[in-house]
């Protein structure tokens, strides 16, 4: 079901700067017809942070039902939030909002959308050893799912061992059962993991390996290979990475990163509707999302 724009159209949009590569429109509009919802999503260039207050208050002035926010602005616009989710607020950073008579509230669904993303794929997080490798901003919301979903440990990989540890300490106060080990890239990483399993799940969060740049890998040893059950890449082009072909070639499943996409969008459409997307509208939807944009 489809309608055109009227004056009973409902606006939804994304906020980020760029975004003309952004395939939310298409997502969002695609669960619009499905629900059967007059709404239509837009994607809105922010040129720099001093304009987001005006993108976000005109929006808010206007009506617009819900905004989703893309890099860089993740973080800024929480200042501008009358009420913050808490998986949000142990993130540190919000992608959607949603208006309310008393303004903006705040959410993450990256979190929930890669954990709905692990569990379509068959992939179970609870009791496992989880490697995290990176530790930027992706990763937040990777290492938030894998400790909300139950993970035995978690061992960050990052070239920057500070910046690894800055992170764990970000999560230990609300984890405190969880063993969060970080080491170097240099580091007898596999030596640790071999100490408690051959079977860890790997949570890939850098852009090693992103088109152009697709033979890039961001661990090289085989040996770190061999020890993986899951690997779970959160880059979606190419739509095999060479980190996935790598854990393939040792016995291990690999997925990359459209289905978190997907339910990351599905999630922001169910918090501003109230409403629940089946796996049957979701997997209609994923089949136009790979022959749109995944190489």
């Amino acid at each position: 079901m489809s309608f055109e724009i009227n004056a009973r159209t409902i606006l939804l949009g994304l906020l980020g700067h760029p975004v003309a590569h952004s395939v939310s429109p298409y997502l969002q509009n695609k669960l619009a017809e499905a629900c059967g919802l007059n709404q239509r999503y837009m994607a809105f260039d922010i040129a720099d942070e001093e304009a987001l207050e005006d993108a976000v208050w005109g929006g808010y002035a206007m009506g617009v039902k819900g905004f989703n926010v893309t890099v860089p602005y993740k973080k800024a616009v929480m200042e501008y939030l009358d009420e913050i989710d808490p998986i949000a607020q142990k993130i540190g950073a919000v992608n959607t909002l949603k208006w309310t008579d008393s303004g903006w509230h705040g959410y993450n669904t990256d979190m929930p959308g890669l954990l709905r993303a692990l569990a379509y794929d068959g992939v179970e997080i609870k009791g496992k050893n989880v490697v995290l490798i990176g530790a930027g901003g992706a990763a937040n919301a990777a290492l938030c799912a894998a400790l909300e979903g139950g993970t035995a440990r978690v061992l960050i990989l990052n070239r920057t061992v500070a910046k690894a540890e800055e992170l764990a300490a970000q999560f230990a106060k609300e984890y405190p059962f969880i063993p969060i080990a970080c080491m170097g890239m240099r580091d007898d990483f596999c030596g640790f993991m071999e100490g408690f399993s051959n079977e860890w799940i790997a949570l890939q969060t850098t852009s090693v390996g992103m088109h152009p740049d697709v033979n890039g890998l961001p661990v090289a040893s085989d040996e770190f290979y061999k020890l993986l059950s899951v690997g779970y890449d959160i880059i979606f082009n190419p739509k095999e990475t060479a980190f996935m072909k790598r854990t393939k070639a040792h016995g291990g499943r690999a997925f990359n990163g459209l289905r978190m996409l997907l339910f990351q969008g599905i999630r922001s459409y169910e918090i501003w509707n109230d409403v629940s997307i089946s796996d049957e509208i979701a997997g209609e939807i994923l089949k136009g999302m790979e022959a749109a944009i995944v190489k």
